[in-house]
Formats: structure tokens, C-alpha cells, sequence
């Protein structure tokens, strides 16, 4: 259920509505009328933070004007730049504007633009007055738009022109509808509530001003709130007159929505509402800024306290581990005296494992053995010019891999290259050798000769 409070500010007097919505039923809770002096002590104490306003705007800009079709993004620039232009005591201002319809005129298609505007210097009299106790402001709408939303709701959209009256303590606000649309608004000023002879004339020079100006005729009007409540006059209206009923999504006694029908009006959840908000864009802006604020100062407090619980359960972590340290370093220092006497074993049967690892190799291959018998049969290897570096034996599966490394000691390259030749040749005749690979440097005199003895 969504709570909202409604605030509509009508001369020196200040109606509050507090309503809920449920179920697309707008549920009036309670309802205030103060006077201006008392309402700063209003906002003192009351809780709640959002508030939409209504306001019965005794100066602003209205006109239609004929203007170009552009894009959207451009079209806001225009109306602004025309309102400078035909009212330059409203360069700073705040406005919206409603495309009534399409219009030949001198041969091009323009838009017929009905436009509202209100000085940022009025309306920031009333954000001040909200800000001071920190409270923010939804939307603020003028009395006249929202009215006009609310009988659009009520009688749908209708072809013929409407003339519509409601009453503030301000006055009487006037307004000509068509198509579901807001054309031209009034205020007329009145002292009594209902209708009176001043009242009715207000409305009959209305409604002639749109006959001859506007081009359009009121097929009739229409009474909203207390505007119907009494009908004392001698005078005749131009146009056959009605009370506007209530919507049927409004629950709250009759005479609690005649009497508050203004800021009743601004918290319907009608399509089109937020096209008459007039909240300056500067505090538009703040408040966007406000709330990223909010939402990052939210994360981080949530970030915050993710961040000490991890670090408490790794400071637990950390505690047991030191223990687990602890416990282990005892357990080393007793183990350290055998440790010393493993290393020393260990550093004896080093010495002695090569030649272990070839006795035991040399008894369990009996082929190595033939290989060894073998390769000493070769008396070119016993040659005084030959010179054996290593050899490498190694049984792989039914054969034996045997690599020499060596040199030739002889006086020159000839005799070097006899020498190596004389030895390969001699390898080559001994029976289950084979030559696998060889070569020769002639640098360093040096030979490298792979066998595979089977």
C-alpha cells in the first residue's frame, strides 16, 4: 500500500490530504486545513519525508504557440527560447507544454502548443520552505493541471469543448478543455463559495473570450467541488451547467473529496501526471544526486559490515593456525636430533650408491655384461691415439644403448680422421653392434659414438 500526502497551498490557507493507494483505489486517511503561519510548525513534526504539492499560481505565462515539428530533444529549446522572447520577465523559469494538435499556417504544418510557465523565484519560496526541515518534494503541480487530469479521467476523452470551474480559497479556476486536453485556464477572483452573480459573469466573459479568441465554444460546463455546492445568482450562465461526480476509485465521505478535490486531483495515478511537474531541473538534479548518494552510502555500510565479518572469521582462522604453528614447532624440535642423525646416513650411502646401483645393474643384465665383453674386444679402442672420456651403458628392454665420448690425439687431420675411421670400421665388423649415430669435431678432436648392442 502506497502512503502519500498531498499538499495544496490555495492563498493563505493550506490543505493536506494523506491518502493511500491499493488496488487502483485512492483511500483517503485523514485531511488537515491550516493557515500559512501554521504550516512550518506542520512540517516540524510531521514524519514523513515525500510530499507532492499542488499550488494556485497567482502569477504565470500561458499561451499556444504555433511551432515547427522537430525532434523532441529540440522542440523543449523552442518553447523555452519563445517564452523569453514574449515574456522576458520569465527568462528564469519553469514550464511544460501540451501539442494540442497540427496546424497549416502560411503553408507549413506547425504544432499547436499550449504552454504553462511559472517563475523559479515562486517555486523556490516553496522547495525552501520544504528543505529547511528536510523533507523532499515528488512534484509540483499547478491547481489548473491538475483538475484538468482529473475531469479527462472522469469523462474521457469528448470531441466537443468543455468549460470547466473549480474553486481555491483563491478564487475560481477556469479552464477549456477539448479532446481530453488542457486549451486555456483562468483564475477569477470570488469571495464566496459556490456560484454568484460575480462568478457567473467571470464565466460568461470566459466564455466568449474562447468564442472570438480561441475560436472555440464551450458545448458546456462543468462544476468540480464546491464550485457546485451553492448556486445562488440572477444572472443566467451562457452555457447548460452540471456537477462533475466524483471517480469511483476515491474512497472517502462525498463531502471530504468536494472539499479537498485540489490536491485529491494531484494523487490519482493518472497517465500524463508527470508532463505538468514543474520542479525546477537544478533540483530535479540535486535530488537524483541525493539519492546516488544514498544508494552508494547504503552499499557501502552493507559492504562495510560483509567486510568485518569476513575479517572476524579470518582473524579466528588466523588465531587457530598460530596455534596449529605452535604446536608444530614443538613437535619439530624434538624431531630435529633425528633428523640430523637421517642426514648423516643418508650422506654415507650417497657415496657408496653409484657403484651399488652398477653391481646391481650389472647382475641383473647379463646382457651388459656381453655388451662390456664385447666393446673391450675392439683393440682399435686400446689405439695410443684414441683417448675414452665415458661411456655410458644402459639396458633398454632386449638391448643394451651404449654412448662413448672421446677425442683423437694425432698430429694432424689425416691422421685424426684414420684414426676415427680405423674405429668405426672396427665397431661396424664386432657382431650385435650397431651404429646408431656418430660424428666427429674437428676443432677440439673430439668424437661422439651411440651404439645399440643386441
Amino acid at each position: 500500500m502506497a502512503r502519500q500526502i498531498a499538499v495544496s497551498f490555495e492563498n493563505e490557507v493550506i490543505r493536506i490530504v494523506y491518502a493511500s493507494l491499493r488496488r487502483g483505489n485512492l483511500i483517503i486517511k485523514k485531511t488537515l486545513v491550516l493557515r500559512d503561519e501554521e504550516f512550518d510548525e506542520f512540517l516540524k513534526k510531521e514524519k514523513a519525508r515525500h510530499f507532492t504539492i499542488v499550488c494556485d499560481f497567482k502569477s504565470f505565462y500561458q499561451d499556444i504557440l504555433l511551432l515547427p515539428p522537430v525532434k523532441e530533444r529540440f522542440f523543449k529549446n523552442i518553447v523555452e527560447a519563445e517564452i523569453k522572447r514574449k515574456a522576458p520577465e520569465f527568462r528564469d523559469c519553469s514550464f511544460f507544454y501540451v501539442i494540442l494538435g497540427e496546424r497549416m499556417h502560411e503553408g507549413r504544418k506547425m504544432y499547436e502548443t499550449l504552454v504553462f510557465a511559472v517563475n523559479n523565484y515562486d517555486l523556490s519560496r516553496i522547495i525552501d520552505r520544504f528543505d529547511r526541515y528536510g523533507k523532499k518534494i515528488s512534484a509540483i503541480y499547478p491547481a489548473a493541471f491538475t483538475i484538468a487530469q482529473l475531469v479527462s479521467f472522469s469523462y474521457g476523452i469528448t470531441d466537443e469543448p468543455i468549460l470547466c470551474v473549480a474553486e481555491s480559497e483563491s478564487g475560481k479556476i477556469l479552464l477549456l478543455m477539448k479532446d481530453g486536453k488542457l486549451y486555456f485556464m483562468r483564475a477569477a477572483q470570488s469571495f464566496e463559495s459556490g456560484l454568484h452573480d460575480i462568478d457567473v459573469q467571470s464565466i460568461n466573459m470566459t466564455v466568449n473570450y474562447c468564442r472570438q479568441t480561441l475560436r472555440l465554444t464551450p458545448s458546456q460546463a462543468i462544476l468540480i467541488g464546491t464550485a457546485c455546492s451553492k448556486y445562488e445568482t440572477t444572472m443566467d450562465l451562457l452555457l447548460p451547467a452540471l456537477c462533475m461526480e466524483p471517480p469511483s476509485n476515491i474512497i472517502a465521505p462525498r463531502e471530504t473529496i468536494t472539499d479537498f478535490i485540489i490536491p485529491v486531483s494531484a494523487m490519482l495515478n493518472i497517465k500524463g501526471m508527470k508532463d505538468g511537474n514543474l520542479l525546477p531541473e537544478s533540483y530535479r538534479s540535486i535530488c537524483r544526486q541525493k539519492t546516488i548518494l544514498s544508494y552508494y552510502t547504503a552499499l557501502f555500510l552493507i559492504l562495510s559490515v560483509i567486510g568485518m565479518v569476513y575479517l572476524k572469521m579470518k582473524l579466528s582462522e588466523t588465531a587457530d593456525m598460530k596455534r596449529k604453528i605452535t604446536s608444530l614447532r614443538a613437535e619439530m624440535s624434538g624431531m630435529e636430533s633425528i633428523r640430523i642423525g637421517y642426514e648423516n646416513k643418508k650422506k654415507e650411502l650417497d657415496k657408496v650408491m653409484p657403484l651399488i646401483n652398477f653391481m646391481n645393474a650389472m647382475n641383473s643384465s647379463p646382457d651388459m655384461q656381453k655388451a662390456l665383453v664385447a666393446l673391450s674386444s675392439i683393440k682399435e679402442l686400446r689405439d695410443k691415439d684414441i683417448n675414452i672420456v665415458s661411456i655410458d651403458i644402459n639396458p633398454e628392454g632386449n638391448m643394451v644403448h651404449i654412448k662413448l665420448k672421446g677425442s683423437v690425439a694425432a698430429a694432424n687431420f689425416t691422421a685424426m680422421q684414420q684414426a676415427y675411421q680405423n674405429l668405426v670400421k672396427a665397431m661396424k665388423k664386432t657382431e650385435g653392434m650397431e651404429i646408431v649415430s656418430d660424428k666427429i669435431d674437428i676443432k677440439d678432436k673430439s668424437f661422439y659414438i651411440e651404439l645399440r648392442y643386441t
